[in-house]
């Protein structure tokens, strides 16, 4: 969609904006600011109007496509409105009612796909705002900590909402509003309290709006503003908690609505459809729609959708920036033909230390984004199934899908395996880190506090230390070793961890160190602020877990029962059937059952069913389809050793 006016959205306020009434959409300005895009009202109306002609073009060309194929390859009935015409009527609309069909056909697509352009636009802003709420309450305790540990150093709060400012991959849209907030300061010149009380009229976020309110309280009143931050932030982190427990409960419901939807009923339905089929009443392909389509894409997109509302991290963890990355070096004309050897010596060195390390380091990319192994894996996946296709050549039938299975199913598991190797060290590390980074920030409070320089705290703690983050602190000691400050040090101990939550909780603390001088005090409002954030974690992770452990149960009830129709039931209607044809009885009931064949399809639901229920499991247990994909593999593996070992 457009957020900010470009070229496209010029030319449509050039043809429709003059006749734009802004008076008649006020409201709409409103959404717009609150959902900070870019651009007048009139400007979005008129882009709306030449993006909706766009869709009516497309709906006539798709109208056009369907009257031709109306007219010239589909033949209708005689009567299709049951009035009685005249005959002389009837006979003028037997020969043109194809035209006018399909003339009607190409006004409604073409409207219909106006209004559908119309209807976008009109709910995009609302759409954007309902996002930016969910994101700013959110990040909110965390941003008010983060204000609160500079108001401690003495900050004033206009110099807090331009630092907050600076920080929008880590504070998102909070960052945003503070730098609207400073925006209209500094250019529009207006004063602090017009842009509090404007910024309560367009925050899309109520949570924000009471801050925002009980600080314009305070300024006007002239109190406390550290203490009121510090007290706001312990209430928002309640309120986080609390909204957590509301989450967790909805997610009870929505196991529930898993279970009852699309593992017991779709249970129901193969039992009735197999019996019926049996009994010469049912359709198999019904069964086959439950098995090949219900189960595989409604699971899907149940997962989608609980990943939509499940509140996690977005994205891959910010770069921060250290405040001295580069040598600052002379003015091209002013370098000699010496020095320019030299640079370029230097350079070439660069690249060749980069190579080695590279070359000596080969999984390091893959263990920072698994999902670069796919690059190795896939290929072997994909020549695997090649190879089975090349022993069974395709033919147009169902034992063909019956003979390859094996090899796209094991071909499944090759391509899948190394990712979900590479994705859960990467969660083990980074659970590890927000683990123990409290703890690491406690004990230099707690050595700062005693008289210890921050320097030989450090030290110290590298000698003494014995968790799995005596690597990295070690690494901060030879940084400062080496003259780098203490600020670059730990953005480059954020950068190599790349731990969002670290990463937020180091932001923190360097901004806070530039205020004051007080390091203990900053550094256990750090440590503060990352212990809340792991104790939330932990807290949703361990009351998350509960539904996996039901997701499982579901599964083994699933297979379970499958396997006791497949191994009882289809073997016993075999059996009577070749009871009933070796006496003679001329009863049709029980004929035409293929065992082998019955065995195969409810093979390949168990198996759907664990695969797509991984991923709801992934979803519910960790807010993460990539974590959903181990639970997948495990169930996967299960329904494939039972039906292939156990089942003959």
């Amino acid at each position: 969609m457009f957020k900010e006016a470009n070229y496209f959205t010029y030319i449509g306020y050039k043809i429709f904006g003059k006749k734009v009434k802004i008076e008649n959409y006020y409201e709409l300005e409103k959404k717009l600011r609150q959902a900070m895009i870019s651009m007048p009202p009139e400007m979005y109306i008129a882009t709306a109007k030449i993006v909706s002609l766009i869709f009516a073009l497309v709906g006539l060309i798709l109208g056009l496509f369907l009257a031709v194929v109306l007219i010239y390859f589909v033949h209708l009935p005689k009567t299709i409105i049951p009035i009685a015409l005249p005959e002389n009527i009837y006979r003028s609309w037997i020969e043109i009612r194809k035209f006018v069909i399909a003339g009607m056909l190409m006004v409604v697509l073409t409207v219909l796909f106006y209004l559908f352009g119309m209807f976008l636009f009109s709910i995009y802003p609302s759409t954007v705002i309902s996002d930016r709420k969910s994101k700013i309450d959110r990040v909110l305790p965390h941003a008010i900590t983060f204000m609160y540990s500079l108001s401690k150093g003495g900050m004033n709060i206009i110099e807090i909402f331009r630092s907050l400012s600076n920080y929008y991959e880590v504070y998102g849209e909070i960052a945003r509003e503070s730098a609207r907030l400073i925006r209209d300061m500094e250019v529009l010149g207006k004063d602090l309290r017009s842009v509090l009380a404007e910024t309560v009229e367009l925050s899309p976020s109520e949570n924000f709006k009471d801050f925002i309110h009980g600080l314009i309280t305070v300024i006007d009143s002239g109190g406390d503003i550290t203490k009121y931050l510090e007290e706001r932030a312990e209430f928002y982190l309640e309120r986080a908690r609390q909204e957590q427990k509301n989450f967790l409960e909805f997610l009870g419901l929505m196991a529930e609505s898993y279970i009852t939807a699309f593992v017991a009923g779709p249970l129901f339905l193969i039992i009735i459809q197999t019996v019926m089929v049996v009994m010469g009443q049912g359709n198999q392909n019904a069964l086959y729609a439950i098995i090949y389509l219900v189960i595989p894409i409604g699971s899907f997109f149940f997962a989608m959708v609980i990943k939509l509302l499940t509140p996690t991290e977005e994205g891959e963890p910010p770069k921060l920036k250290e405040k001295y990355t580069h040598l600052r070096i002379k003015c091209p004309d002013e370098i000699d033909e010496k020095e320019r050897k030299m640079i370029e010596k230097l350079k070439k060195r660069i690249k060749s230390w980069k190579l080695k390390n590279t070359l000596r380091h080969p999984l390091e990319p893959i263990k920072r984004k698994p999902i670069y192994v796919f690059i190795f894996s896939v290929p072997p996946g994909l020549a695997f199934i090649l190879y089975g296709l090349r022993i069974y050549p395709f033919y147009r039938s169902i034992d063909w899908v019956f003979k390859i299975d094996d090899y796209v199913i094991i071909a499944t598991i090759i391509m899948l395996l190394p990712f979900v190797v590479f994705h859960e060290l990467k969660i083990k590390r980074a659970k590890r880190v927000m683990r123990l980074t409290p703890i690491f920030l406690n004990k230099l409070a707690s050595a700062n506090e005693s008289g210890m320089p921050i320097y030989r705290a450090i030290s110290m703690i590298a000698k003494t230390d014995t968790t799995p983050l005596k690597k990295e602190i070690t690494k901060i000691k030879s940084d400062l070793d080496w003259g780098i400050s203490l600020n670059d040090a730990l953005v480059r101990f954020a950068n190599r961890l790349k731990v969002f939550e670290l990463t937020r909780t180091i932001t923190l603390l360097n901004e806070a160190l530039k205020s004051t001088g007080n390091v203990t005090e900053v550094l256990m409002i750090s440590a503060k602020d990352a212990s809340n954030a792991e104790l939330l974690r932990r807290e949703r992770l361990s009351n998350m877990f509960m539904y996996v452990i039901i997701i499982y149960i579901s599964f083994f009830v699933f297979i379970g029962i499958v396997y006791i129709i497949t191994t009882t039931f289809l073997s016993t209607l075999a059996q009577s059937a070749a009871k009933v044809a070796s006496s003679g009885a001329n009863i049709n009931m029980l004929r035409g059952i293929n065992v082998s064949t019955y065995k195969n399809i409810f093979m390949h639901a168990a198996i759907f069913q664990g695969f797509f229920g991984g991923l709801v499991a992934g979803v519910m247990g960790e807010g993460s389809l990539s974590s959903g994909v181990k639970h997948s593999l495990v169930m996967l593996t299960i329904a494939y050793i039972l039906f292939t070992v156990f089942i003959h």
